[in-house]
């Protein structure tokens, strides 16, 4: 006689499962991973800003110039009163000149978090569009806020901090924008630590007297209204890029090669 032994297996609807639980739906495709998407791009962009803050720092420690306002205003810091030519590429070349150790370290440390971050999400072409165009407006804000409050007298503003917020604001509307495709812990990890990082250097422009607020704002601002238009890395389900972002990246990063080679002509001479 045939002796088998049964056993009742346990199917999916003997489950045990808690209150309000749904079973992922098989045809949905998993969470994104965003650094295993796009973590191998080289942030080259990055690497070359950082390497031009340096070697800027470096002339200025090598000529004893660090921390002196006159000399910074001949290497490029933004003032207002001037005429549109040297107003305009000001706008720029001061986001390559930082006034002190400290200030330069914080910066590239800000810069390291931020930038590889908005290379990898928005292509580098958006990269050198939200860091140019945000940084430009920043100190725009910067020289109309020292405008209306030193009507005489030299006001100068230098330091990649603006810049860095318009990245800051690109990459927190970015995490917005991709937060569907990400695990919600995740999404809401990374939306916390870029609001931490971004209202951490805010809070800092009330406790500094040095730090320029009005920048920062409006870095944040222009960035944020950057990061929700510039069309998401292909990587991450958005479109190749096309020529217009192609031409406006390569725009931004001649305008940033030709502020920064006025600012070094203008601090040689200046000495």
């Amino acid at each position: 006689m045939d002796s088998r032994v049964t056993t009742d297996l346990p199917g999916p609807e003997d489950d045990e499962f808690p209150p309000g639980y749904l079973p992922p739906d098989p045809d949905e495709p998993p969470p994104l991973e965003l650094w295993s998407a796009v973590g191998d791009i080289p942030p080259w962009g990055t690497v070359l800003l950082l390497f031009s803050w340096a070697a800027v720092f470096a002339a200025l420690a090598f000529r004893r110039e660090i921390g002196d306002s006159e000399a910074l205003f001949h290497w490029g810091a933004s003032a207002p009163g001037l005429p549109v030519f040297d107003t305009a590429w000001r706008l720029l070349a001061s986001t390559f000149l930082h006034a002190g150790v400290a200030h330069v370290f914080f910066n590239a440390a800000s810069m390291l978090i931020f930038g590889p971050a908005v290379e990898r999400i928005l292509t580098r072409s958006g990269f050198w569009v939200v860091y140019a165009a945000g940084g430009a407006v920043a100190s725009l804000a910067s020289l109309a806020w020292r405008a209306a409050r030193h009507p005489e007298g030299l006001s100068i503003s230098a330091g990649a901090s603006g810049a860095i917020f318009a990245l800051g604001g690109a990459l927190l509307v970015c995490a917005w924008r991709v937060r569907l495709r990400l695990a919600p812990g995740r999404a809401r990890a990374l939306g916390g630590a870029l609001l931490f990082l971004i209202g951490q250097g805010l809070a800092a422009g009330f406790t500094r007297n040095a730090t320029d607020n009005a920048a920062h704002a409006a870095g944040i601002a222009a960035g944020a209204l950057l990061g929700a238009l510039i069309p998401l890395s292909p990587r991450l389900g958005g479109p190749v890029p096309g020529p217009v972002l192609h031409a406006l990246g390569t725009v931004a990063a001649l305008a940033l090669a030709v502020s920064l080679a006025l600012a070094v002509r203008g601090g040689l001479r200046g000495g």
